[in-house]
């Protein structure tokens, strides 16, 4: 009976050292064997580094002491010696390429790849291992571990043009996504807004193209302001970085944007551009941004660049991009239209394809090959070495593979990451909210769409962080990045079948933000969900451990702010505003207090469903109201919303008859005037789900935070009649006023109440909404409570500007004092402030 007690507690023992040590590795491995028990690694302990993996001795010699304190002896080759860590390339190990095995033992640890990077990738999951939350300072646990990637593409794109980033802050993004197993870094080095590294052969392109602001041939842009802003890499900066990432595993794909992107180039030597006397705009409002096609000295022009890109970079592709193109420049071009008349042309795609087809031969004849955005699909057939970046959407992707390409999938819809991760932060919104949650529920196989032969042409999955918005604030790139690459490595590198978001995020949260935050990453931590309910808030942490603090006047908590510790009796839960805080470094977004949703359904079926619910306990103030419906996932968008209608004391406030679909996410305005509380309030409306498809949303019922005045909108300036002046009247806050033009000074804008209003803040916002670009640069606020005579307000800061009225304001003026520098100007909604 002891006997069997004693057994009963060792075994116990050991299933506790099991709990207690998850690695939480991330990217998950293939196969993982652990057993109980760990190798404690010696104060001198020795690192046995293959001959044929020494390039990157220093590399692995700094990262071990970094992760664990210890600084190791390296030897080259030496073999047999017990309690060494050692690293072995064995090119007939069992695996596919990138994998390696791992094992520890109470002799030591042995990593074997099948190449230099599956011994790099093996080396960073000991780290991971060495770090991990449930494991004790300076041992490794037992274990074996059989691994290798999904995918042979596993990448990251970072734009320095409309941002520059220091060569420094480029090696440290290049170290992080090695120590995720990721292999690619895609350098987007040239676009509108900045030429970013030294071509011997084109001097102009860094001394004048690498430059923006006053006296500069390119104009501020993304928050530059009116000062000398800019850089660029020189060869030698190129080489390396080059290095640098292949001591990680890391390449390094450059990135040219031709033909369109170039207003850098153009503006730097201005003959490469097409000659017309009519100007044409780009997409982001950029003018004559585009190589002629019909200068055949440009094709001249581009062997010399190509020639020296190939020269630094060792890779096998050269990215050529080919994204945006604005065509109808060419439409105005002699020399471009003589190109498509004598190659009978009837449209710009051929000529367009007739451009990119001479760019692979040029390409070809250094010995690389060409990659490019979709688009370059367009007009005509390419080379079928030629891999495509399907960036607008998973069809693009499905697209190239059928015409036989090799293809990377990274759909903006779930892959960039200049994308805002909420409704609230910073950040584009034009492909979605993508969140990490949302990145790791990206699938990139269309397994239904394409035979097993077609999808072995998806050779990867690759993310993007595009720089519009990286200006402000401090390391925003960072937050950006991180954690949703950590999400992107596990899509590109695990099993699909291992594939498993609460799974996931237990080991992110457990161990892996720490080990970020120990490689000195700025990351977004996540935030806690706050619930106003029956008079109280309630927050629910995002995870074990996390540390809340809020505010109650409605800023952004700071690390001094109050901490939460237990529910909240207030009234007044809309000041409340709260945020995780994991180190000096890395936050989480402010939030505010949500309410419940007041209704919701669920159904795959045909049917109509009539949905009425009493919510007199959601309403409690006077105030403009929008209801939302919102999909709960992105594939149970079927259906219509039709007939809906707010009651108060059964008489209607308001109804909205006409369908709406789902799929657009409609948001309805309701004005209640006339709250008490006993008052009561019903919401009616119909579902139509008119297929056999998935229709499942919540309904939000948010009071607005501001005041609606009816206004009128005058200005000195000419409108663009697709963004006129009236949409600065309609409180819509994705409606936003353009300008044809820069503004100047002397220039104004002149909001009239047809009321007087009184408020304690107004808020005066110009540029795109959530976007840093045709901004007021220099100028001021004004407003009056008479309409006649105003009293200055505040300067602009960062295209921003508030008043702080005294009493009932009749009219708000926007007064500029100089250009913007911008091609036009934009403007958004006032913000008033009760």
């Amino acid at each position: 009976m002891k006997k069997k007690l004693l057994l009963i507690a060792i075994f116990l023992s050991s299933m506790s050292v099991l709990q207690a040590q998850k690695l939480d590795l991330i990217p998950r491995p293939v196969k993982m064997e652990q057993t109980s028990g760990a190798f404690v690694i010696p104060s001198l302990v020795h690192i046995s580094i293959d001959k044929k993996v020494q390039k990157s001795t220093g590399y692995i010699a700094d990262a071990f002491f970094k992760n664990t304190g210890i600084n190791p002896k390296i030897s080259i080759g030496k073999r047999n010696q017990k309690n060494t860590i050692r690293l072995v390339l064995d090119q007939k190990l069992n695996v596919p390429n990138d994998g390696y095995t791992l094992s520890v033992a109470k002799t030591g640890v042995v990593v074997k790849g099948k190449s230099h990077n599956g011994v790099l990738n093996g080396f960073q999951t000991l780290l991971q291992m060495c770090s991990a939350k449930d494991v004790k300072k300076g041992t490794i646990p037992f274990v074996k571990i059989e691994d290798y990637p999904r995918f042979e593409w596993r990448g990251m794109m970072l734009d320095v043009s409309r941002q520059f980033f220091d060569k420094e802050t480029v090696k440290n993004y290049i170290s992080w996504l090695a120590a995720h197993k990721m292999n690619i870094f895609h350098w987007h080095l040239t676009d509108d807004n900045g030429w970013r590294i030294e071509i011997k052969s084109m001097s102009d392109l860094t001394s004048k193209g690498a430059w923006r602001g006053p006296g500069e041939v390119l104009l501020p842009s993304y928050g530059s302001g009116n000062k000398r802003y800019g850089g660029f890499y020189t060869q030698e900066d190129i080489k390396e970085v080059v290095a640098f990432a292949a001591e990680r595993g890391v390449s390094i794909m450059p990135e040219i944007e031709i033909p369109g992107h170039s207003r850098a180039v153009t503006a730097s030597y201005p003959e490469i551009g097409c000659v017309t006397t009519q100007e044409t705009k780009s997409v982001q409002g950029e003018v004559k941004n585009v190589w002629c096609v019909g200068r055949e000295e440009n094709f001249e022009i581009l062997d010399g660049i190509i020639k020296e890109f190939s020269e630094l970079f060792p890779f096998d592709y050269i990215h050529i991009a080919g994204d945006e193109v604005n065509r109808a420049n060419w439409e105005h071009c002699p020399k471009c239209k003589a190109v498509m008349t004598k190659e009978g042309y009837t449209d710009t795609f051929q000529l367009q394809n007739y451009f990119f087809r001479r760019i692979e031969k040029i390409v070809e004849k250094y010995d690389k090959k060409s990659a490019g955005w979709n688009e370059i699909m367009k007009g005509g057939e390419l080379s079928p070495k030629t891999e495509i970046f399907a960036w607008q959407g998973v069809n693009y992707g499905i697209e190239s593979v059928k015409k036989g390409h090799p293809t990377i999938m990274i759909p903006g819809q779930y892959t960039y990451f200049d994308m805002a991760q909420s409704e609230d932060e910073r950040g584009h919104r034009w492909a979605a909210i993508t969140d990490t949650k949302r990145v790791y529920s990206f699938e990139p196989i269309p397994e239904n769409e394409l035979s097993v032969e077609e999808q072995k042409l998806i050779k990867g999955v690759q993310g993007a962080l595009w720089s519009e918005y990286l200006d402000l604030p401090t390391r925003f790139m960072e937050y950006q990045s991180y954690p949703r690459i950590t999400a992107l490595s596990e899509i590109a590198w695990s099993k699909k079948e291992h594939k498993n978001w609460d799974d996931f995020y237990g080991r992110l949260t457990n161990s892996h933000l720490q080990r970020l935050a120990d490689l000195g990453i700025a990351f977004r931590d996540f935030p806690p969900t706050a619930i106003y309910k029956n008079g109280k808030i309630t927050l629910t942490l995002p995870y074990d451990g996390a540390v809340v603090r809020y505010d109650t006047e409605g800023n952004e908590p700071t690390r001094q702010s109050p901490l939460y510790a237990n529910p909240i009796e207030t009234k007044e839960y809309e000041k409340y505003r709260f945020r995780t805080f994991f180190n000096e470094n890395a936050a989480s977004p402010a939030v505010k207090v949500e309410k419940l949703p007041v209704a919701n359904w669920n159904t795959s079926k045909v049917e109509t469903i009539k949905i009425s619910e009493e919510i007199t306990d959601h309403i409690d103030k006077k105030a403009i109201w929008y209801l939302s419906f919102n999909p709960i996932t992105d594939e149970a968008t079927s259906g219509v919303i039709k007939e809906i209608s707010l009651l108060e004391n059964d008489k209607l406030i308001k109804t909205y008859l006409p369908e709406r679909t789902l799929k657009s996410k409609p948001s309805l305005r309701f004005v209640i005037e006339n709250y008490n509380d006993k008052n009561k309030y019903r919401l009616d409306f119909t579902v139509e789900n008119k297929e056999v498809k998935e229709s499942a949303a919540k309904v939000d019922f948010i009071a607005s935070p501001y005041q609606e005045p009816e206004v009128k909108v005058t200005s000195s300036m000419a409108e663009n009649p697709k963004f006129p002046f009236t949409r600065l009247e309609d409180y819509n806050v994705e409606t936003y006023l353009r300008t044809d033009v820069p503004c100047e000074n002397g220039d104004w804008i002149l909001y009239t109440f047809t009321n007087p209003v009184i408020s304690s803040k107004i808020e005066v916002l110009t540029g795109i909404p959530h976007h840093p670009r045709f901004i007021v640069s220099d100028g001021y606020v004004e407003y009056s409570y008479n309409g006649v005579d105003f009293i200055k307000g505040d300067a602009f800061d960062y295209g921003n500007a508030s008043i702080y009225p005294k009493q009932a304001v009749k009219a708000v003026k926007i007064v500029i004092t100089g250009t913007n520098n911008e091609p036009l100007m934009a403007g958004q909604d006032l913000r008033i402030n009760p």
